[in-house]
């Protein structure tokens, strides 16, 4: 055998002692990255998918507790009184039988709407519109029964939903005030979600469904939302890398024309 060919034996059976022993140390670590990258793509998939998920649950659930909180105004000619406890007990905080005065920002009453209350981390705050007045035809307090159109204990029309529908008439003819429940922009047209320079509008009711602590403050709300705040994000605002709070609410004249509709 000459030279050439016993080196192209040699050669080969190199190669093939190669393939026997298996992947080199570049081929191996061209694998792990490989590996790394595509389990990095799978979790981060897997974690906008959740994220997605939890959002859309708690935009569903937010419908269902508009749906019971205009049934209750149909019922009762009034919004619920906010729970102001420490820690939510699901029912209105009420003082011989009517909304305590000032109580304007607390935790959902759920048991008072008939929902079942969740658990703690998820549950809603919660603030409605108020602004009494000595004169029964010019009061805005959306948390109270009260005769505004003069009818007489008795009649069909008594403290009923007619009553609610002139206090939102009268809450949307009064200025903006930031003591009262709000809203704040949305990132977009309304411009920037800022409850101290940007204050956009008032509302009869708004709900804030925390999801998770994003502002990493250790508080379920994110901002701009606070426990005591009466300001909201608007319900259009994006998610942001602080703030998933999901919002929902209804103008005075919103809930206003709802109710006109809905009245038999």
């Amino acid at each position: 055998m000459n030279t050439a060919l016993k080196f192209r034996h040699t050669l080969a059976r190199a190669a093939r002692a190669r393939r026997v022993r298996g992947f080199s140390l570049v081929e191996v670590s061209v694998v792990l990255v490989v590996a790394g990258l595509v389990s990095w793509a799978a979790f981060s998939a897997f974690d906008t998918v959740s994220e997605q998920q939890e959002r859309e649950g708690a935009m569903s659930l937010a419908r269902q507790m508009q749906g019971s909180l205009r049934a209750f105004a149909m019922r009762h000619g009034r919004l619920p009184c906010p729970d102001s406890g420490a820690t939510a007990t699901g029912y209105e905080s009420l003082t011989g039988g009517s909304c305590t005065a000032g109580n304007q920002v607390g935790w959902f009453p759920y048991v008072a709407l008939d929902m079942e209350v969740p658990q703690e981390s998820l549950r809603a705050r919660y603030a409605v519109f108020r602004a009494a007045s000595g004169t029964p035809a010019s009061d805005a307090d959306l948390a109270v029964a009260l005769e505004r159109t003069g009818d007489t204990a008795g009649e069909a029309t008594h403290l009923d939903v007619t009553d609610l529908i002139v206090a939102l008439g009268n809450a949307a003819a009064l200025a903006l005030s930031t003591s009262r429940a709000h809203l704040t922009g949305d990132a977009g047209a309304s411009g920037v979600i800022d409850c101290a320079t940007n204050a956009v509008m008032p509302v009869a009711y708004w709900l804030v469904l925390p999801l998770d602590d994003r502002s990493g403050d250790g508080l379920r709300l994110d901002a701009p939302h606070t426990a005591a705040g009466t300001c909201a994000a608007s319900p259009n605002a994006p998610i942001r890398s602080t703030s998933d709070d999901v919002v929902l609410a209804e103008s005075p004249v919103q809930l206003a024309g709802w109710l006109r509709r809905s009245m038999p």
